[in-house]
């Protein structure tokens, strides 16, 4: 007698872009830059706050500190370029297109004799936070 498993599968999650979508994302990777530029001017004023500490008690210390400093300055930039390029990015999607959005694991039972693209081959399609569709892969061969 076979014995079915019990397995876990990726399950892709899709987004059908609409303006609402492109209109949120965008608003969301606005205040993430938001942040960093704030991130950043609170970096420039404990880099301030350091120096005059260190003037008094250890000015050898002040290099060290600059170079810590401007190196955290330096991540947040280059995260906040990144994010203006996804941002024009985003007003560039065509609505109505699909776009990965993540990836979750679903568990599901196996057994001897099941399409193995079939198992593992599932997306969920969300459009406006609404699930829409549930897709399965089908072998290219059995056409």
């Amino acid at each position: 007698m076979t014995v079915g498993l019990t397995v876990k599968r990726p399950v892709v999650v899709k987004v059908k872009v609409t303006e609402r979508f492109k209109s949120e994302m965008s608003l969301e990777i606005q205040e993430t830059i938001r942040k960093l530029d704030a991130e950043l001017q609170q970096l420039d004023f404990q880099l301030k706050r350091m120096v005059a500490e260190l003037e008094k008690k250890n000015p050898a210390g002040i290099t060290a500190a600059r170079q810590h400093v401007e190196k955290e300055k330096q991540k947040r930039v280059e995260a906040k370029a990144k994010l203006t390029e996804q941002l024009k990015n985003v007003a560039k999607i065509a609505i109505g297109s699909e776009v990965v959005q993540g990836t979750l694991e679903s568990i599901t039972e196996i057994n001897v004799g099941d399409d193995w693209n079939e198992i593992i081959g599932v997306e969920v399609v969300i459009c406006d936070n609404k699930i829409i569709d549930i897709r399965r892969s089908k072998c290219d061969s059995d056409e």
